[in-house]
């Protein structure tokens, strides 16, 4: 299992990819999640000096259906085989029918990117974990979607309102990547890696047990996108030794 960084983290620093890239890798952190647009000779340079891997391709299914050929030539190019659907609309989740339809439409997706041998991966944020009685809507997206693997953000289904550890145990064959966001479960404001509700420890125990591919370090507003970075590299060394 490795680690690394969304760079949706430092966006707010005025600087090219590339800088950010010397930032990532001064950090420690052995990999990046980049979409479609990174994939530039500049970016490429940055990746090869620092030794950086390319963990997935963010990207949204609208992105996906549209320009098939732009992601499947990023994958190639970044080696990687992982394609990461990054969000869809919270109404698509209100009822079971809609999920239901959810889950077909990223089954057609997922057969259309094994065309090409990739996986497809989904990300969720909160509004997934709707109530449906027996069930949750992302429990049965996930039992649903046919060959579709999952890119499970802890914090978001901790403010979803599910025991992020518990959860990614209960589904761990069908997760190849974790998205490690510490945040205030109950308002779901995000806040400084190991500060917050995150059972970071817990999470990554249930990761390496279900020979999660990556562990992401993700914060959507971080205080000071220079030194978080750093600071959750540190933090997670101390569970992970970024060889684990």
């Amino acid at each position: 299992m490795k680690v690394g960084i969304q760079p949706f983290t430092i966006s707010e620093l005025d600087e090219p990819l590339e800088a950010k890239l010397d930032r990532i890798a001064r950090a420690g952190f052995e990999g990046v999640e980049l979409g479609t647009d990174g994939n530039t000779d500049a970016v490429h340079e940055k990746l090869i000096e620092h030794g950086l891997e390319v963990s997935s391709i963010g990207t949204t299914p609208d992105e996906l259906e549209n320009d098939l050929d732009a992601h499947v030539a990023a994958a190639e190019d970044f080696d990687t085989g992982d394609v990461v659907a990054m969000w869809i609309d919270p109404e698509h989740f209100e009822t079971r029918e809609r999920v239901e339809a959810t889950a077909e439409r990223l089954t057609d997706l997922a057969d259309r990117v094994a065309e090409h041998g990739l996986q497809l991966n989904y990300h969720n944020h909160a509004h997934e974990f709707t109530d449906l009685g027996e069930t949750t809507g992302y429990e049965l997206l996930v039992e649903e979607a046919e060959g579709v693997k999952f890119e499970l953000d802890a914090g978001w289904a901790g403010t979803g309102g599910a025991t992020p550890a518990a959860l990614l145990r209960d589904i761990a064959d069908h997760v190849t990547l974790v998205h490690v966001k510490d945040m205030n479960f109950e308002t779901g404001e995000f806040v400084t890696f190991g500060e917050g509700d995150l059972d970071v420890e817990g999470v990554v125990s249930a990761a390496r047990d279900a020979d999660v591919e990556w562990l992401l370090f993700e914060n959507d507003e971080p205080t000071d996108p220079v030194a978080e970075p750093a600071h959750a590299s540190v933090t997670l060394d101390r569970y992970t030794d970024h060889y684990c």
